[in-house]
């Protein structure tokens, strides 16, 4: 009971800490550029986006890992997670991404503490299935 309810709180506040990063804590850039075909946003601000469903993901799956009692559920859960994590990093890396400019809000602030979040939670989830792995296979 102690490790279910432990890492599923863990999981569930990253999850939330990803959630409030680019709302609250450090929002990305908000402008928006006006062109011929209308007003458009930067990429930065779907990348926050993006990773607002990336954190509902992580926050529900923190929920799931304290009610569901089977180890196995909880392995399968925690392998979801850490591939989430994954997504979570590449979305403002590689898939989404931000301003080119270094000095922007969003490359100073918003997407290195996106990116610490992810690998901490992803590192976390890793740890947890190796765990449930572990205890599994004793006999």
């Amino acid at each position: 009971m102690k490790n279910r309810f432990f890492s599923g709180m863990v999981v569930a506040i990253l999850g939330l800490l990803i959630i409030l990063v680019p709302v609250w804590i450090f929002p990305p850039c908000s402008e928006v550029i006006e062109t011929a075909a209308g007003n458009m946003r930067m990429k930065c601000f779907w990348s926050g986006q993006a990773e607002i469903g990336i954190g509902f993901l992580i926050l529900c799956g923190g929920a799931l890992l304290i009610v569901f009692k089977s180890p196995l559920i909880r392995l399968g859960l925690s392998v979801m997670l850490s591939l989430i994590g994954v997504l979570g990093i590449l979305i403002p890396t590689l898939l989404i991404g931000g301003c080119e400019m270094a000095t922007m809000p969003c490359r100073m602030t918003t997407f290195p503490a996106l990116i610490i979040l992810n690998l901490l939670m992803g590192g976390f989830s890793a740890a947890n299935a190796l765990h449930l792995w572990r205890q599994n296979k004793k006999p």
